[in-house]
């Protein structure tokens, strides 16, 4: 199969767009080396809005224009249907671009709760670097080793930070 141009996102393919999706590490970047700095609230929600509008664009136009190739649908019912559904290159690529952007968002949400709970510079770079650098890499790894670190290193008896009122 090939790549499609995705009629949503202006006749591009998943190869014109893929170098925009480095986009995200300036993300990661603020997360890490600035975490306190008043931009960065804000700042870290630029990529994975631009890469939310590359994902809807891109699986719109799959499910809305499909290729003559195409099966016909996604089955995400059964492994063999996600792993038949994972073949397609543009659908790989849609599903990179959902990762990117989530994945900086949970993040993004690791950080604020941190900073809200208090964290001084010495947890951020002992604990939550790695904790990021492991969301970035591991997805749910990261995120699961923040929630049980900062069980422990950063409690909070105030049930209005338990949330994800963060975001």
């Amino acid at each position: 199969m090939e790549l499609m141009q995705f009629k949503l996102l202006f006749g591009l393919t998943a190869a014109d767009l893929w170098g925009s999706l480095n986009l995200v590490m300036l993300t990661w970047l603020l997360m890490a080396c600035f975490p306190r700095w008043k931009w960065t609230p804000t700042l870290t929600l630029v990529t994975p809005i631009f890469h939310s509008f590359i994902y809807a664009g891109s699986i719109l136009s799959i499910i809305l224009f499909p290729a003559d190739d195409a099966s016909g649908s996604m089955d995400f019912g059964s492994l063999e249907g996600v792993v038949a559904t994972s073949q397609d290159p543009n659908t790989v690529f849609a599903g990179w671009v959902h990762y990117i952007a989530f994945d900086a968002l949970v993040g993004r949400m690791m950080l604020l709760d941190s900073l809200k709970r208090g964290a001084s510079i010495k947890f951020h770079v002992l604990v939550m670097i790695p904790c990021l650098f492991f969301t970035l890499m591991l997805g749910p790894v990261g995120f699961l080793s923040y929630m049980g670190l900062r069980s422990v290193f950063l409690p909070s008896k105030d049930l209005a930070t338990i949330g994800y009122d963060v975001l």
